[in-house]
């Protein structure tokens, strides 16, 4: 399966390294689309895992403490621009391409093909009213990080939404609205092609019996590979969030390894 990454960040210098540095470990020539969005710190990280870089257009509401990409149609278009072009450019070889983020982590390489055009863990989907105009079975949204679509599939389904008025769209879903979160806007562009949408095997939800938040490190204690060992035999893990609270000595090894380039 050839695989390469979209990949959206911004302010996590950190949690971008050790993320990227994770998947070059399975996958070292892969292509990586990287766009940085709202801070100008990533450019050294791409360099250093051979990734197209960029800056965005039309900004997310990445802060220091959190990361969304979009959140209302001109940011969701954005962003779906940026997708359909990395998809005819960067990452043109591939057949299949992630949703990445800060905090998606690989285990080990993926096994097989992807059993859907667009797959991922089943997150809040919408109101009925809108399942039915899409005369679709499936429920839930499944575009969160670490999924993974067909690249081809996704060019289909962007140029067949050129026209979609999104707002009727919206309010058909209630909340969430496809329009304000990318899981819920590629899952709607996926379904709207009739192309097919569901779950996937191969990735799984970052869980940890053995502490009692993870709203900060004390939700991701040990080392890596003790964490990796409790999680289920997937390839991804999402909402792998341990660098997004970086010790003072993983933050002074990335400065020292981007400052020798």
């Amino acid at each position: 399966m050839k695989l390469g990454l979209f990949y959206q960040s911004g302010y996590r210098i950190e949690a971008c390294y050790y993320t990227l540095k994770q998947f070059r470990k399975h996958y070292p020539d892969s292509p990586v689309a990287l766009y940085e969005d709202n801070s100008d710190i990533l450019e050294p990280v791409a360099k250093k895992f051979n990734c197209y870089y960029s800056k965005t257009k039309i900004q997310g509401r990445n802060d220091p403490n959190s990361g969304r990409p979009a959140f209302d149609i001109k940011t969701i278009m954005g962003w779906l621009d940026r997708v359909y072009e990395s998809c005819l450019t960067t990452l043109s070889d591939a057949d299949w391409i992630m949703n990445f983020e800060d905090d998606v982590w690989f285990k080990r390489k993926i096994n097989g093909e992807p059993p859907y055009d667009l797959t991922g863990i089943t997150g809040v989907g919408w109101s009925e009213e809108l399942y039915k105009y899409l005369e679709t079975n499936v429920r839930g949204a499944h575009g969160c990080g670490g999924s993974i679509f067909n690249r081809l599939k996704f060019i289909e389904a962007y140029n067949n939404i050129k026209n979609i008025d999104w707002e009727f769209i919206d309010n058909m879903a209630k909340s969430p609205k496809p329009s304000e979160w990318t899981d819920s806007a590629l899952t709607f562009i996926f379904l709207y092609s009739k192309f097919t949408v569901g779950n996937w095997s191969e990735l799984t939800q970052y869980k940890n019996p053995y502490v009692n938040t993870l709203a900060d490190r004390r939700g991701w204690p040990g080392t890596m590979e003790d964490l990796e060992s409790i999680q289920s035999d997937v390839s991804v893990i999402h909402c792998w969030k341990p660098y997004y609270y970086p010790t003072e000595e993983e933050k002074e090894k990335v400065k020292q390894e981007l400052n020798e380039l």
